[in-house]
């Protein structure tokens, strides 16, 4: 049960990753009325990089949550399986965009969730 409680809050966090995003995109998109998300700006990838970051938090933050205890491993799972996805992405945008955004984003992403899940510990009652 603790192993499936312990999966179900990193898939849950990483759904809110994607969900944030999800719904973020395309209002950055209009916002700087980007015809070709990869055709990228420098205020469209600080944008970009901001609004995952805060994804990030809110997943780590969900996950530490939902697992109830040992709340930084879990927010360590959540952060492997954003990296992973972030090589996915790597791999399918990276000649588009530039390196360091690809890297800031495959790094930020597990330290925002370590914050999220460090905030969710602070937070909670004894």
């Amino acid at each position: 049960m603790r192993l499936l409680r312990s999966l179900g809050a990193i898939l849950a966090g990483f759904v809110v990753v994607a969900l944030v995003i999800g719904i973020l995109t395309p209002v950055v998109i209009r916002t700087f009325r980007v015809e070709n998300f990869n055709s990228f700006s420098l205020p469209v990838l600080v944008a970009t990089i901001g609004y995952c970051v805060v994804a990030a938090i809110a997943g780590g933050y969900l996950t530490a949550w939902i697992a109830g205890r040992r709340e930084l491993p879990h927010a360590a799972g959540l952060g492997l399986l954003m990296i992973a996805m972030s090589v996915v992405s790597m791999r399918q945008h990276g000649e588009v965009r530039p390196g360091w955004y690809e890297t800031t984003i495959a790094g930020c992403g597990p330290v925002a969730a370590f914050f999220g899940a460090a905030i969710r510990r602070l937070t909670k009652g004894r």
